[in-house]
């Protein structure tokens, strides 16, 4: 139990150092999500999807990468919220051309 409790700590706190470093560097995404619930839900999302081995080998780097797709496509749904039926008929219209 104390072992897993160690290892959730180390998890968060590899996330805490990253997404610090992303929204410094992204004013974007300091702007738009919240800190505290962006760390919950990479957390969550890689202690359900990944083995905790995996996790603890991942380099910054590629953390730093795969926190910004996930925070970025959390901004991304947000756009999607706030649009009128009619935008996303024209967004989904762009998108289709491309």
């Amino acid at each position: 139990m104390l072992s897993n409790d160690v290892n959730q700590k180390s998890l968060i706190q590899r996330i805490e150092q990253v997404v610090t470093i992303l929204m410094e560097e992204r004013p974007l995404f300091k702007e738009d999500l919240d800190y505290s619930d962006m760390v919950n839900h990479l957390a969550q999302g890689f202690q359900e999807n990944l083995p905790l081995e995996e996790f603890n080998t991942m380099s910054e780097a590629e953390l730093k990468e795969n926190c910004s797709f996930i925070m970025a496509t959390k901004i991304l749904s947000k756009i999607g919220q706030e649009l009128t039926p009619e935008q996303m008929a024209i967004f989904d219209e762009a998108i289709k051309r491309k």
